[in-house]
């Protein structure tokens, strides 16, 4: 399969690396530090070097490039494959390096670029793509819908990937239509939609599993599994089930207390050091209603929290430990250095104020 794609596979990769050709010619345009991550609504707030930023996406992304394609090329049942899937393979990983690449030197040269609005367009554009290609996709063990349904008997495959194919076209469509939800909104749909496409073809699957058994053109004992396909299937859902606890967990999970006691106070968090500050090193402390993070450093973002190291207009470098979604925050200044807190709510911060100034 790899001499029979070798130049398609060839032309791919040089793509993938591109980018690193381009950020040798822009090295003297571009600044020491180049913004890598940007927060949900497409702020900047995690920032890189300028050879690791220009390095690290395009090599990492050729690794996986090659990863994919070899694991591809290694399944037997892949050798009859249709050349349009795995085209599919080749040129996804290209298109996302060229794209976020540009993007990532786009802003860095100062043009005016909303991250957020162009993810979500071609995050829209993926699964329109991908719904296009999956009823196109043959009986395999490494493409497609991978259970045992449909490892198992050829016409369950067929249906659960034109049901699949539909599904993620709807879905390609939902998240352009999402374009216009404010980004509050959009969270939580993106989540439950991404579950959605995940899991209905799997059902879909089953449930004509379940037909086929009633109509008698299928069964049990033709979908049993072999002890290496238990092994595969095992070790498939073991890593799946582990991708989506740990995404779960860092993305959704967490959270931020204080202890309190008589000389000192210590900001307890999930995911990030915790950190304590005596009373008497508290130079000033003040309660604001309007909170700008800036641009993250060094630290821990998800959905839910912002900790870490931060830089803005107006403190420079600081420290936060905060919510997202509560718009209050409470800063205090410790030896010169600015921290910035708040609770889950305006309730929570004000007693974090009220309880912080009655101590210092």
């Amino acid at each position: 399969m790899i001499r029979k794609h070798k130049t398609q596979i060839l032309l791919s990769s040089l793509l993938i690396l591109l980018p690193l050709v381009i950020g040798f010619f822009l090295w003297h345009m571009l600044p020491e530090q180049i913004a890598t991550h940007w927060n949900i609504d497409g702020s900047p707030d995690g920032w890189s070097g300028l050879g690791f930023a220009i390095f690290s996406v395009p090599v990492i992304l050729f690794v996986f490039h090659w990863i994919c394609i070899l694991i591809t090329a290694h399944d037997t049942k892949n050798q009859s494959q249709s050349s349009k899937v795995f085209c599919m393979v080749l040129w996804i990983l290209p298109i996302i390096s060229l794209t976020t690449s540009s993007m990532i030197y786009a802003q860095a040269l100062g043009m005016d670029i909303h991250i957020g609005t162009i993810a979500r367009i071609l995050f829209a554009l993926l699964f329109l793509f991908l719904g296009n290609y999956m009823p196109k996709c043959r009986q395999n063990s490494t493409i497609g819908v991978k259970i045992r349904w449909t490892l198992k008997n050829e016409e369950n495959w067929n249906k659960t990937h034109r049901f699949t194919g539909r599904l993620w076209m709807l879905g390609g469509i939902f998240f352009l239509i999402s374009l216009v939800f404010p980004f509050d909104y959009f969270i939580p749909l993106f989540v439950i939609a991404l579950l959605l496409l995940a899991f209905l073809p799997m059902l879909y699957s089953y449930i004509y599993y379940r037909k086929q058994l009633k109509a008698g053109t299928l069964s049990k004992a033709d979908i049993l599994l072999t002890p290496q396909e238990k092994k595969s299937s095992a070790l498939s859902i073991t890593i799946g089930s582990i991708i989506l606890v740990f995404t779960a967990l860092f993305l959704e999970t967490g959270n931020i207390q204080l202890q309190y006691d008589t000389a000192s106070f210590t900001i307890q968090a999930n995911y990030w050091k915790d950190v304590t500050i005596l009373y008497e090193d508290i130079e000033q402390i003040e309660y604001r209603t309007q909170d700008k993070p800036g641009m993250r450093t060094f630290g821990y973002g998800s959905f839910k929290l912002l900790m870490g190291e931060f830089e803005n207009q107006e403190f420079g470098n600081y420290t936060r430990y905060s919510y997202i979604g509560c718009d209050s925050c409470v800063v205090l200044t410790v030896k010169g250095r600015i921290f910035v807190i708040n609770g889950k709510d305006t309730e929570a911060t004000e007693k974090i104020y009220q309880e912080l100034s009655s101590r210092t």
